[in-house]
């Protein structure tokens, strides 16, 4: 298998960058500083890893250092491996770079792990409630890919079921020095739960029991399983709860997408978003940029302003197998796609003060600025 992958974007025709100089006529044409770009680059195409501190067709992550047009900041990178025809931008020795430009310094290199929690900074907590590995079906997605992940990878072995199990789980966070109270966000992002009651029931369970532990901060459901009139209402009464809507892709969807996912059309998706919104939970949702053309992304983004109260988590499609790059549209095997796909959205939402925000984001469209403007959040 990872033969097969060590060449797999020069062998489906994506677009490898040579030279800088391909940065810079971006840079000019979108009027961008060539920074941002190489980031857009860096991850739609992956790492390679010299010292092979992790495999090819696997994911690393790690803490960078970067320079930017704001000067150095601390941001982190969670990529796919690439074999060295693949890629010329790479991490070695404690440096990344492009070719032989350093643009930032690095620690420890680690394998991306699918783990049943993991921190953004020391107030937000991603739980992973229902394994990953359990998902199937969505062509877009690793976990559909049976044969690429083993244990190594799949860390989220327990789901966290009863409230005995939740309460565990936090208590096993406060022994290792999780402030619940201090928190600012409980986001459960995981796999499917197979029915809205039973994600109803499990975030009613959560706040339960964070609750009782005095968190006053943002719950949060990342997923697409809770669309009823009355499901909306029971989330509602949580307070200070948010609906991110794992749309994924506009178009394509019953050919692309898996089970009840492959169900759900676009209007009822604006339809569920609407309700929520009208209750008001704080309503956005997900979407990765790669598998649609720019102009269905364009009117469907466009469509969905009125039911949303923040900006959408807008993710670069980062692939890993020969399956998914057979569900990305053409276009979006170069680096030109992603630069058109960010001026698309800056565009709608010109007016606005919604912006990403880049804790919660780690392959976006945006690092340093949006709509020209600096991105401040840490």
């Amino acid at each position: 298998m990872i033969n097969e992958l060590s060449s797999l974007l020069k062998d489906n025709k994506i677009e490898i960058v040579q030279n800088r100089s391909r940065y810079k006529e971006f840079a000019q044409r979108f009027s961008l500083p060539s920074s941002e770009i190489r980031f857009i680059d860096f991850n739609r195409t992956g790492v390679y890893l010299p010292n092979q501190e992790v495999s090819v067709g696997f994911r690393a992550r790690f803490l960078t250092e970067v320079k930017s047009p704001q000067g150095k900041r601390k941001t982190f990178f969670a990529l796919p491996v690439r074999g060295r025809k693949d890629t010329n931008l790479y991490a070695r020795n404690g440096e990344v770079k492009f070719r032989d430009d350093v643009f930032g310094s690095i620690e420890e290199i680690e394998l991306d792990t699918c783990d049943m929690s993991y921190m953004r900074g020391p107030t937000k907590l991603n739980m992973n409630s229902r394994r990953r590995g359990n998902c199937s079906g969505c062509k877009a997605c690793v976990h559909n890919y049976k044969n690429l992940y083993d244990e190594t990878v799949l860390k989220d072995t327990k789901e966290l079921k009863t409230e005995e199990d939740i309460n565990l789980f936090f208590e096993d966070l406060e022994r290792v020095g999780v402030n619940v109270p201090q928190l600012e966000q409980i986001a459960v992002v995981t796999g499917l739960f197979h029915g809205e009651a039973k994600v109803v029931d499990h975030m009613q369970k959560v706040q339960r029991v964070v609750g009782g532990k005095g968190f006053n901060g943002e719950l949060m459901y990342f997923g697409c399983e809770v669309n009823s009139e009355r499901a909306l209402r029971q989330l509602a009464d949580l307070r200070n709860f948010t609906l991110i809507y794992a749309i994924d892709n506009f178009s394509k969807r019953k050919q692309i997408l898996a089970g009840e996912k492959a169900g759900i059309d676009l209007e009822k998706v604006r339809e569920t978003l609407q309700r929520a919104k009208e209750k008001e939970i704080q309503t956005t949702y997900a979407y990765i940029v790669g598998i649609d053309k720019l102009e269905t992304m364009e009117k469907e983004a466009e469509r969905l302003m009125d039911t949303i109260t923040r900006f959408p988590i807008v993710n670069i499609y980062q692939v890993q197998t020969p399956g998914q790059i057979r569900v990305m549209t053409p276009f979006a095997k170069t680096l030109e796609y992603y630069l058109h796909s960010r001026k698309i959205f800056e565009r709608i939402f010109e007016g606005t003060d919604f912006k990403p925000r880049r804790w919660e984001n780690y392959r976006p469209l945006w690092y340093d600025l949006f709509k020209g403007q600096p991105l401040t959040d840490s």
